[in-house]
């Protein structure tokens, strides 16, 4: 058949559109980069769905010539069954015509045959006379020859004719034969594009993951960014508002526990009990939960005093609300912490109290200013 070859092209083309025009199979599935930015991997991504896109095309185009394949070869076949049909008819007629010729010169001798020698054979003659109404011999030879002539016409005819149906026969066969290899030469190639398209079609959801992670990283990286911005302002306002505060006069009460509690702890300055006492509640002026749901005189989040609890007036109950047991409960915290053991331990234990530099520096500070006003000597 002649529209073997051009179908063969035709599905090869698809493929290559499909497969190496759109990059697909060179490609390979997506990879991790850290320079890559969530724009690029859209980018990557939009063009990876384009390309899927135009793979799902070829692959229809593809099944519609296998569609088209599949209806020739039903076609080629059934003119091959036909053309086979028609050869064997004219090889039977041709047989017949052979049998009706050599029939025909048999009766010609028929009775000469039953009789014997020149005897016989003149008795065909006559016979053959008589049916050209004749009685010459040459006349009657003439006319057997003119039926033997007609006969090997009549037969060679027949023969051609059946020798040009085997060859339109063998024609049709190859034809189906062709068509055949085509329709499985195309089912093939349609096998290879749907491969092609969903290896496109993985590579289009690696790329939107990654493009999804890029984009959720990148947002978090802007909303980090704002964050810290925004707690370095309010670092630096509570720096500034830190630096205004100073010493300011304790009370009697809170004086004593302040150095009884310190006494609790080697090397712990009164002072800095009173720095925090004055910075966390004005010695207990302000001793409702905050914000954050801290208590009492040295403002404790209540699992934290829980954990460091001590009975500092002896009544057999701790309270963060008592001054005596918030202000030992605030020593022993400290010094668990490195309160005691020098400037720099002391700041990593007011640390621990509350995370932010400008509170240690404003609590060092206001100590300092204690100490140098002579607080607890």
């Amino acid at each position: 058949m002649t529209t073997r070859a051009p179908a063969r092209v035709r599905t090869a083309a698809l493929l290559l559109a499909a497969a190496s025009g759109a990059g697909l199979l060179a490609a390979g599935p997506a990879s991790a980069d850290p320079g890559r930015t969530a724009a690029q991997a859209r980018a990557d991504a939009a063009a990876a769905v384009s390309a899927a896109q135009a793979a799902g095309s070829a692959v229809a185009r593809a099944q519609d010539e296998l569609t088209r394949s599949t209806a020739a070869v039903g076609s080629a076949v059934s003119q091959s069954v036909q053309a086979q049909v028609e050869a064997d008819r004219s090889a039977a007629q041709a047989e017949r015509e052979k049998a009706a010729a050599t029939a025909r010169v048999r009766s010609l001798y028929m009775d000469g045959a039953l009789g014997a020698g020149t005897a016989g054979a003149r008795r065909g003659l006559a016979l053959l006379s008589s049916a050209v109404s004749g009685g010459d011999p040459a006349v009657a030879e003439r006319a057997f020859a003119a039926v033997r002539r007609t006969d090997r016409e009549r037969v060679a005819q027949q023969e051609a004719g059946a020798s040009a149906a085997r060859q339109r026969a063998l024609d049709a066969q190859s034809g189906a034969t062709a068509a055949v290899a085509t329709m499985r030469d195309v089912a093939a190639q349609v096998s290879r594009a749907d491969d092609a398209l969903r290896l496109a079609q993985s590579r289009v959801e690696a790329l939107q993951g990654e493009a999804a992670r890029l984009q959720a990283a990148e947002d978090a990286a802007a909303a980090l960014a704002a964050a810290q911005a925004a707690a370095a302002s309010l670092n630096a306002s509570a720096a500034g508002r830190a630096a205004t505060v100073h010493a300011r006069g304790v009370p009697a009460d809170y004086a004593g526990l302040y150095v009884r509690g310190a006494a609790t702890c080697p090397g712990m300055r009164p002072e800095l009990l009173a720095a925090v006492g004055q910075v966390e509640s004005g010695h207990g002026v302000n001793t409702g939960p905050s914000s954050a749901g801290a208590v009492g005189p040295m403002q404790f989040m209540p699992a934290t005093f829980a954990a460091y609890a001590v009975d500092g007036d002896g009544d057999g109950d701790v309270d963060a609300q008592d001054p005596a047991d918030a202000v030992f409960t605030a020593a022993a915290y400290l010094c668990a912490n490195g309160a005691g053991k020098g400037r720099e331990a002391e700041a990593s234990a007011v640390f621990r109290y509350n995370h932010a530099d400008w509170y240690v520096q404003m609590v060092q500070r206001v100590a300092d200013e204690l100490a140098a006003q002579g607080f607890g000597s």
